[in-house]
């Protein structure tokens, strides 16, 4: 087994991690679970909770997957124009230019595999 490798995926999933943690205890989900309850969550196990029940993990799961996925990363690599393959610039591309992208196909009618000016977005 290759010990770069092992380094690697622990530092992807570390990243991976925090990304999620930061949304479980973002102000959108802490909106939300607080509207669920009625009043102020500040309770981070509380707001793991409900992000969790509520299907903020799958989505973001479903997300990052996306982020990191072929299309992506291949879109990504276009903008920059050179290889890309780290998860943070993979990310940070995918959040910022995706929902540009998905604005654009809703008002355009465009088929969803249709990525073509994902690269002029940004």
């Amino acid at each position: 087994m290759d010990c770069s490798s092992i380094t690697d995926d622990s530092l992807i999933m570390d990243f991976r991690i925090r990304l999620q943690l930061a949304e479980a205890f973002g102000p959108v989900n802490r909106w939300f679970c607080s509207q669920a309850y009625g009043c102020r969550i500040d309770d981070r196990e509380l707001l793991l909770v409900y992000y969790i029940k509520s299907g903020g993990a799958a989505d973001f799961a479903k997300r990052y997957d996306q982020a990191m996925g072929p299309l992506n990363r291949w879109y990504c690599s276009e903008f920059y124009r050179r290889d890309i393959r780290d998860p943070r610039i993979l990310w940070e591309y995918y959040v910022t230019c995706a929902p540009a992208l998905a604005t654009r196909k809703e008002h355009r009618h465009a088929p969803d595999h249709s990525l073509v000016e994902l690269s002029i977005a940004c």
